[in-house]
């Protein structure tokens, strides 16, 4: 009998920090995932006012950040957007809001009286995870508990949310939808019924960047996504960007990164060749 429900590694992940892969953490498809990362700071000696408490780092998509995790305790559970349920749009709206409070990720410290709920928690996701029988509806349904405490810890944050950070959720979600065809500040504004002036005021005080250049960090990481598929032409790529014209669009690249397309390409071949004979 064939096994529905399988688990899709390229859209669920866990590990261990300490076996953290590099496959993951220089891959930039990273870039669709939200990620949780959960770890203990060190008892140690001295005065750091953090050691022995739990964190969480929630990254949104499309905003890596650089996170030390070298001799961290932890884990990391990364995941794309078919593992929320968006049709209870309360509750999508809410872990929407959890990973995009400060604009680049949330921090939370984990208190004590809730760190052994969110450990059992950790155990039933792993054990899932690495069955030979897992399934991707038990893994749902146990990260929906898991985000769903987080929300209840995180509540009064809700309560008092800032305004313009709903305004770059609000963008984040029209850019993701549009990125491919819209690129001009004007069409955004209109949607978000604000000036252009005041969305750039606003991303660059959250987010630390304009319209513009987050448009053009979406488009890049696209275009690495179809370049490492290796499921397409340049050409092609080009083309399902909405560029007109190849040549504008190796341009376009070449700025943004300092490489051309071709280049990426055969250099992301030659680490895999590499790294098959390793």
């Amino acid at each position: 009998m064939k096994f529905i429900h399988q688990i899709d590694p390229l859209k669920f992940v866990f590990f261990e920090l300490y076996r953290c892969p590099d496959s993951y953490l220089q891959n930039p498809q990273r870039a669709d995932f939200f990620e949780i990362i959960w770890f203990k700071h060190p008892e140690g000696n001295g005065s750091d006012s953090k050691k022995g408490e739990h964190y969480m780092y929630l990254v949104p998509p499309y905003r890596l950040t650089k996170l030390s995790l070298d001799d961290k305790d932890g884990c990391m559970i990364a995941f794309k957007r078919e593992y929320l349920e968006e049709d209870d749009k309360e509750y999508a709206l809410d872990v929407f809001n959890l990973f995009n409070m400060h604009g680049q990720y949330t921090s939370l410290r984990i208190d004590d009286d809730v760190v052994e709920t969110f450990q059992y928690l950790k155990v039933l996701i792993e054990k899932e995870y690495y069955n030979s029988m897992g399934t991707y509806l038990v893994l749902k349904a146990l990260l929906k508990v898991f985000l769903l405490n987080l929300i209840r810890i995180n509540q009064h944050y809700f309560l008092n949310q800032d305004v313009n950070q709903k305004r770059v959720y609000q963008f984040i979600m029209l850019m993701d939808e549009n990125y491919k065809t819209e690129r001009k500040a004007d069409f955004y504004s209109s949607k978000m019924g604000i000036s252009e002036k005041r969305i750039n005021q606003i991303l660059k005080e959250k987010m630390n960047k304009t319209l513009t250049q987050l448009l053009h960090e979406r488009v890049i990481l696209e275009a690495n996504r179809m370049l490492i598929a290796g499921e397409f032409t340049i050409k092609e790529i080009a083309f399902n960007l909405n560029f007109e014209d190849p040549a504008y669009f190796s341009r376009f690249y070449k700025k943004q990164t300092g490489q051309t397309p071709e280049d990426f390409k055969k250099h992301k071949y030659i680490d895999d060749e590499t790294d098959e004979g390793n």
